[in-house]
Order: C-alpha cells, then sequence, then structure tokens
C-alpha cells in the first residue's frame, strides 16, 4: 500500500513533497503577488507535458497539460501526497478535489 501524507494548508513542506512525488524539485518563479515565493513543478516521465505552479500564499494550484488543458484550484484546503501514485488538493471549503496524478492524468471535480 502507498504511502499518504497529508498537509494542512499548501505550504512550502506541501510544495515540496507535491515536487518530490514527481521526482524533481520546485522552482520558484520570478514573480510574486505579495513578495513570496510562487513554485512551478514540472514533472517529466510519464507526466511530460504537465506543470503545476503553486501559489502558498493565495492558496491556489494551477494546472496545464499539453493541448492548452487547463485546470484551477483556489482556496486550497488540505493536500494529500500518496507515494507513487498522485497528488490530490481539496478545496477549504466544500466537496471536490483536483488531482494530478504520476502518470501524467489530472482531474477535477468539484461540487
Amino acid at each position: 500500500m502507498a504511502g499518504r501524507r497529508t498537509f494542512a494548508t499548501l505550504d512550502d513542506d506541501a510544495v515540496a513533497a507535491v515536487a518530490g512525488l514527481f521526482g524533481v524539485e520546485a522552482v520558484a518563479e520570478p514573480y510574486s503577488p505579495d513578495g513570496t515565493a510562487v513554485y512551478r513543478v514540472t514533472p517529466g516521465g510519464a507526466a511530460d507535458g504537465v506543470a503545476m505552479v503553486l501559489w502558498p500564499s493565495l492558496r491556489r494550484v494551477d494546472v496545464v497539460s499539453t493541448g492548452n488543458h487547463a485546470w484551477v484550484l483556489k482556496n486550497v484546503g488540505t493536500i494529500d501526497v500518496i507515494d507513487g501514485v498522485e497528488a490530490v488538493f481539496h478545496p477549504a471549503e466544500g466537496k471536490g478535489f483536483l488531482f494530478v496524478s504520476v502518470n501524467g492524468w489530472i482531474n477535477m471535480v468539484i461540487g
């Protein structure tokens, strides 16, 4: 069974865990909405073509995929990182999720 780590908020530890899931480093972007770091995670391998921009201070995750597809989750609450499988971002209020798997699959359900 894969290990699961749950983070209460989108902080530097959660960003590092998401990047580690994909075997890459989170790279600080050259811009910021308020002086705090914004990170880009660009997986390779089966998830090549996927990129995530993680905005801890805005509690926001942007995911893009080859083919002009994009998903945005604002007001991020908990984050589950399931080793070898996926990162799951949950909204702070309401039900739903945005997940990005190590094989490049992306899904978002909000309700």
